[in-house]
């Protein structure tokens, strides 16, 4: 046999092997490149919801939101907008917005949306409502945790033990500050469980923590709960999230997807991060991506930043009155000067005297006017001057 024979015949073993190799390659290296467009544009959708649900801060008492500092100014959290912002980020940019049933096909590979929130987390996932499935956001979980007071101990036991002294549940925020749900009564109290100053108040908050007098068990209550704050924040989120995971595999069938969606993996930082600010986890599986199935996940955050506040006095000409002759502004509530002005939430029978009572930049503060009312009677007053006592 001719070596040209044996040349024809070697290409024609290996070339069909080159081409499938060619093809593979070829397939992979656009499925690398169509998952790293999709991991893009998934990331963007998360950062607009991110930007786009934390609303304009708000003094509302009766406002569940969490507070964004030490100044009791809340933030308040919409998860619909979240959802939506998503959502909607998606449907631009894989060029199917208005598509009604393209935007709900696409739907489908979203198993779960968690909406972080400084309490507790939002989901959402698909939900049938009529004839039609969509994502609906469900009800806050907040981050509960239940322990018991047995007798005998000096030590919280987790969990709700039969035949305890009494149990006691808590909702834990991102920092220390809790809501207490009374074991009896029902009734619910807020506060912080550790404070630098020790007060009064503070020990009579702490107090309805293990319901009696005896200072070992309340150091150890607190010793516990601060302990245990950051893994039921984790436990709560992860279990929501898992669960809502599974349950969207059987929608996912339905619309006659066979990919089996599974509870993506989360990493230590990104769970640190999910436990100190509110933010969005998005996950997106079973998307053809070349010759494998796109299976992703998403997390943006939107931080809880301290807001400065400048609050306004007017002097009180009183024997034990303001020292100063002058408009000021403050940094603190608690500034000595602020307390014996004439100032917003003031005890008398009109209500509040100093309108609006904060601003947020020294600029404001110093060319500001404001609403002074006393007895019924209003007064503009302006030419606000920094206080010399808490030098804002």
């Amino acid at each position: 046999m001719k070596i040209t024979d044996f040349a024809l015949i070697f290409v024609a073993i290996l070339l069909p092997i080159i081409i499938t190799v060619y093809v593979n390659v070829s397939y992979t290296i656009k499925a690398e490149e169509q998952e790293m467009y999709y991991n893009k544009i998934i990331n963007i959708a998360t950062e607009d919801a991110a930007n786009q649900m934390k609303e304009v801060e708000s003094n509302d008492a009766q406002n569940d939101y969490g507070y964004s500092g030490l100044q009791n100014s809340k933030v308040s959290i919409n998860p619909e907008i979240a959802k939506t912002a998503f959502l909607n980020s998606l449907y631009n940019n894989f060029g199917i917005k208005g598509n009604d049933a393209a935007e709900r096909y696409l739907q489908t590979f979203i198993p779960v949306i968690a909406i972080i929130d400084y309490d507790g987390v939002y989901i959402s996932s698909q939900e049938k409502v009529g004839n039609k499935v969509e994502h609906i956001i469900k009800p806050k979980v907040y981050y509960s945790y239940t322990y018991s007071i047995e007798a005998g101990k000096t030590v919280p036991t987790p969990g709700r033990v039969d035949g305890a002294l009494e149990y006691h549940t808590v909702e834990f925020t991102m920092d220390d500050y809790i809501t207490h749900r009374g074991t009896t009564d029902g009734n619910a109290k807020s506060f912080y469980i550790s404070d630098s100053t020790k007060s009064d108040s503070v020990d009579e908050n702490n107090k309805v923590l293990y319901g009696g007098n005896n200072s070992i068990m309340r150091n150890n209550v607190i010793k516990h709960l601060l302990e245990v704050r950051k893994q039921v924040i984790i436990d709560t989120i992860v279990k929501q999230i898992a669960y809502y995971t599974n349950k969207a595999n059987n929608y996912a069938k339905n619309a006659g997807i066979s990919y089996e969606f599974v509870f993506p993996t989360i990493t230590d930082e990104e769970m640190s991060n999910a436990i100190n600010n509110i933010g969005i986890f998005a996950f997106v599986q079973g998307l053809n991506s070349g010759n494998r199935y796109l299976n992703t996940k998403s997390y943006s955050v939107s931080q809880l930043d301290e807001v400065d506040k400048y609050y306004f006095s007017i002097p009180r000409f009183l024997s034990n009155g303001s020292k100063y002759n002058l408009n000021l502004y403050h940094k603190d509530e608690k500034c000595p000067e602020y307390l014996l002005s004439y100032h917003n939430g003031d005890n008398y029978s009109g209500g509040s005297i100093i309108t609006p009572s904060y601003v947020l930049t020294k600029q404001q503060a110093a060319s500001a006017m404001v609403t002074y009312t006393i007895d019924g009677n209003n007064d503009i007053q302006g030419g606000f001057y920094p206080c010399p006592i808490c030098n804002p």
